[in-house]
Parts: C-alpha cells; structure tokens; sequence
C-alpha cells in the first residue's frame, strides 16, 4: 500500500496490476450531479504518479490517470455513494429481473 496526493486529500493506494477498480474521477466533491464521474477498470500498471487502466468497455486501449486528478479509487465491488461508498449491483442485475 502506498500514501498518494489525490486531487482533494491524500489517500492509500493498495491497487496492483490486474485488480479490477472503480476510478472516482469526480463525485464526492461535484456541485451538481451532471458533474459526477466515475469509471470501472482493470488496473495494467502502476506508475509513480499515476496508474494505466483498461477500462470497462474499451478493452482495446489504456487510458492514464494521474493521482492529482481524480478523487479517488476503489475496489471494483464499491461506487461512491454519499460522503462513503456503497456495494455495486452485478452487471447484469436488470436483466435478471
């Protein structure tokens, strides 16, 4: 685990490669909901000041993320929620239904 500056505070970053994380761009911190942004990825490597991450969807290239810019990162289980976080629904929880 290691203590890094993220955009408001500074946090843990326990995340490696191959973990699967949810990336907390803007939320807890947003004035109006439009503002909220958060991303579900697979971790590819791990950098000093930032992390490369195969996001959700976009299984063909890395997208970079600066520590300094985002809020903060989660397991891949949880979104923010509140001034916390909550358990995600499964993926395909609609359609179970």
């Amino acid at each position: 685990m290691k203590k890094v500056k993220y955009s408001h505070e500074e946090g843990n970053f326990a995340f490696g490669e191959k973990d699967y994380v949810t990336i907390v761009v803007r939320y807890w911190y947003a004035k109006e909901l439009e503002d909220e942004l958060y991303y579900h990825g697979i971790i590819k490597n791990v950098e000093d000041e930032g992390f490369w991450c195969v996001l959700d969807g976009e299984k063909d290239q890395k997208e970079y993320f600066s520590f300094l810019d985002i809020e903060g990162v989660l397991t891949g289980d949880r979104i923010p929620f509140l001034d916390g976080t909550a358990k995600r629904l499964p993926r395909d929880y609609l359609n179970e239904r």
